[in-house]
């Protein structure tokens, strides 16, 4: 019979969002704005005629109660579960999608190979957009400031832009060896390019605000943008002026230019350490110091310590004292100045050997393993060991070749035989820990995308066992089959790009003169 109301002619996702369309063709703007591609609109004769058979009517009750019930039952899988549900919007640009049950699963979209669904339970299918912000929740489910900064800004933002951009990566990343076609690869790049462009955008904007620094979700959204080059795998790209040293800088001046009185809140303080912690890996990676501010917030949260922090404060400051000796010794080897490495050598190797041991007397006063961050801070702290020796040993390689040098060749031997035993030793409790954090995965008894955060927090510790030439060779090939796991299962590229750039190093440091060490080895044969 013929239709003699007023159906609805918008899209079809603008309908299901219950938000005005603008009917443009071949898609409307205000999907485009929302990020997702149009889905088309109805067939103009299901606007003109509705069937009026009873049966079919009474077929079409049914299922739209059942879907009822899915929906209440699914918001309600959600709420036992701990997540938070955003109210949904029917008048912005952009509003948060509804977070559904931990046990999402992602598959392609079966008409359109360059897209995925998400489907939940029970049996409903939506295009992944729709849940890009719980996909992203889930990754992070453990880190309080992520998930705080959402449910302080659940409907619009960087930080809605910034989930589209990390879950599509992250969704592509595992699903392209069988669900992306080769047509569809630029597309799936002109989106993704679409979604970084709007989220540094929105944190641009925010940023011309005199309080934009201060906004957690701003502090968040760069969090997740040095997260995302990660997944992509741009570290080694120009090393020092990739897309990931610049968000990690970029954490930096936001932790500056918050100040420190954010440090004396617990909110604060929550958003403080997983941004000042990727500034540190900065410093490692470069070779460069720690933020000069950072004895001054470290201070602080020495003098105001919280139940589970001084694990983490302790390493922290083990890393500042590491970062400086590494980049002085670089700054030396660069400028190939053998007066200031003699005059300077037993200082450094003081500097760091006492940083070691004031943290190794707190680890002896205290339970090492109390806490939740301990697995990623331990790692944290063995990768700081084995790049920090490594460089004191390029320096007495270096030594070897001055021979107005008052060191002995014995007494550099001597230096190089510890550094191999303290490089070795802290790469083997890296290597050690891979099975009980990646083991769940690998043996498949967890698939959830909650793993992501773990390996991704493996990558720097695994590829300074894997690049340094002071780690044994069972260790590298050890790390370097972690490292393809984490880049092919469970999609972080970056654990694929291990050669994140090499310093140009004078051929003395590399290779020592001719000196044998304790193990009977001559140093060339090892280091070179």
């Amino acid at each position: 019979m013929p239709n003699t109301g007023k159906p609805s002619q918008d899209c079809h996702l603008c309908r299901q969002r219950r938000v005005k369309c603008d009917l443009g063709r071949p898609g409307c703007q205000r999907c485009v704005k929302y990020g997702v591609e149009c889905t088309g609109y109805r067939d103009q004769t299901e606007l003109v005629f509705r069937n009026a058979n009873p049966s079919t009517v009474k077929k079409r009750k049914k299922r739209t109660a059942k879907r009822d019930d899915a929906e209440a039952n699914a918001a309600s899988s959600s709420h036992s579960s701990g997540s938070t549900t955003p109210a949904a919007s029917t008048h912005g640009e952009l509003s948060s999608p509804p977070i559904f049950s931990h046990s999402t699963d992602l598959i392609p979209n079966p008409k359109r190979p360059d897209s995925l669904w998400v489907t939940l339970p029970p049996s409903l299918s939506e295009h992944w957009t729709s849940h890009s912000v719980p996909i992203l929740l889930n990754v992070y489910s453990t880190l309080d400031f992520l998930n705080n900064a959402y449910r302080a800004n659940p409907r619009d933002g960087p930080l809605v832009w910034a989930a589209h951009l990390f879950s599509r990566t992250y969704v592509t990343n595992i699903r392209y060896p069988t669900s992306m076609h080769k047509d569809s690869e630029a597309e799936t790049q002109r989106e993704l390019g679409t979604y970084l462009g709007r989220t540094l955008s929105s944190v641009g904007a925010a940023l011309k605000s005199s309080q934009g620094a201060f906004r957690d979700d701003v502090l968040a959204t760069v969090w997740i943008l040095a997260n995302y080059e990660l997944l992509v795998g741009s570290l080694s790209r120009m090393e020092p002026l990739s897309p990931w040293h610049l968000h990690a800088r970029g954490l930096y001046s936001l932790l500056k230019a918050r100040g420190n009185a954010l440090l004396y809140s617990d909110a604060g303080r929550t958003a403080f350490w997983p941004c000042y912690n990727m500034v540190q890996i900065q410093a490692l990676v470069s070779n460069t110091e720690c933020p000069p501010e950072s004895d001054e917030w470290l201070g602080i949260i020495r003098n105001n310590l919280q139940d589970g922090e001084a694990y983490s404060l302790h390493v922290s400051i083990f890393i500042t004292k590491c970062a400086h000796v590494q980049a002085r010794i670089l700054a030396i080897l660069r400028l190939c100045d053998f007066r200031a490495a003699e005059s300077e050598y037993q200082t450094l190797v003081s500097q760091f050997t006492e940083a070691e041991e004031e943290l190794d007397e707190h680890l002896a006063a205290s339970n090492r393993y109390s806490h939740d961050l301990d697995s990623y801070m331990n790692n944290l702290y063995s990768s700081a060991i084995v790049k920090g020796y490594h460089y004191i040993q390029l320096l007495a390689n270096f030594l070897t070749h001055y021979p107005a040098s008052k060191l002995s060749l014995e007494d550099l031997g001597a230096q190089r035989a510890r550094c191999l035993q303290k490089t070795r030793r802290a790469a083997q409790d890296i290597i050690n820990s891979v099975p009980w954090i990646l083991g769940p995965l690998a043996c498949g008894k967890d698939k959830s995308p909650k793993v992501l955060f773990d390996a991704m927090k493996m990558i720097w510790p695994l590829t300074s066992v894997y690049v340094l030439s002071t780690t044994l060779p069972e260790q590298k090939s050890e790390a370097e089959a972690a490292l393809i796991f984490i880049g092919k299962e469970i999609g972080v590229r970056q654990a694929l790009n291990t050669y994140p750039g090499r310093f140009p190093l004078p051929l003395e440091a590399e290779q020592p003169l001719g000196v044998v060490g304790p193990d009977s080895s001559p140093w060339a044969e090892e280091v070179g």
